[in-house]
């Protein structure tokens, strides 16, 4: 198991809040917080069925299913061609994550 140099990751952190603007400082002090953070968007808005699999770690069978189960909605962009909303895909991935105890300590040995 690789030891990590707590002392480094430290010094960088001081360094980074001291250069930061106020605006990642206020981003930062709500992740470190656990508080929720929506990130905005940017590249594609719709995927693939590949790219949809390979985000949500299941098979195009599977896939597939979820969207005739109502889990997902399609978009057809001509006949026979699909593309699925990153936005839709996110939610549904947010949802799958197990919930994280809030103040857990986390042990670890040194």
């Amino acid at each position: 198991m690789a030891t990590i140099d707590t002392r480094s990751i430290n010094e960088q952190i001081i360094l980074a809040v001291f250069t930061a603007g106020d605006e990642d400082k206020v981003k930062a002090l709500d992740i470190l917080q656990g508080k929720e953070v929506r990130l905005a968007l940017s590249g594609p808005l719709l995927l693939s069925m590949g790219e949809a699999t390979d985000l949500l770690g299941v098979s195009r069978a599977t896939l597939w299913r979820m969207l005739e189960a109502g889990s997902l909605e399609k978009v057809e962009l001509y006949a026979g061609s699909y593309r699925l909303r990153v936005s839709d895909i996110l939610e549904l991935v947010e949802k799958r994550k197990p919930a994280k105890p809030k103040d857990a300590w986390v042990a670890t040995s040194i």
